[in-house]
């Protein structure tokens, strides 16, 4: 059985990750999904906050998920169903600018998701779905909230190249 881990941002070791600011006025999240990533322009420019001093983190998973070109180019050797488009940060006080990139995958609200505590074995004793089992990172949509899913291959991968910022947590999925 193939272990699945969320993946995020160690927001508590990495708070100088870097922060958008003003983001909701760029564009419409709600498109950020595979039914509708045609319609999100091929560049994004967003601001960040330039106080302090700024960890440029693999991963930034609010307001939405960015990866760096390492996370991308592991996800793109996976060979998944992912489409990237670019995300421009810059600082104009500080006179910098950082590439990231948005993915945009499939989203499941089908499946249930359990974070995994230490010591305890979960049994499969539903069928995820089958689409699950050929995919490295997807999405679950639980109480309004998007997941980022990575199986073990992917998150080993990204471990193994020394991630900047990931925080994974070993979940459990079923089909609800």
């Amino acid at each position: 059985m193939m272990k699945y881990y969320e993946l995020k941002l160690d927001d508590t070791n990495f708070i100088e990750a870097p922060n958008l600011i003003n983001w909701y006025g760029i564009q419409d999240v709600r498109l950020i999904k595979w039914e509708t990533y045609h319609k999100l322009k091929n560049r994004l420019v967003y601001r960040i906050n330039s106080e302090g001093n700024i960890i440029f983190t693999d991963i930034i998973s609010f307001p939405f998920l960015l990866v760096s070109p390492m996370v991308r180019a592991v996800i793109e050797m996976y060979g998944d169903k992912v489409v990237f488009k670019e995300v421009i940060l810059i600082s104009a006080e500080k006179g910098f600018e950082e590439v990231y990139y948005l993915p945009i995958m499939e989203e499941s609200v089908q499946i249930n998701m359990l974070y995994v505590q230490k010591n305890q074995n979960y049994i499969q004793r539903t069928k995820i779905p089958e689409w699950i089992g050929e995919r490295n990172i997807f999405w679950i949509k639980k109480n309004e909230k998007r997941h980022t899913i990575v199986n073990l291959d992917l998150a080993e991968s990204l471990l193994r190249r020394n991630a900047v910022g990931l925080a994974l947590k070993e979940v459990f999925l079923s089909q609800i």
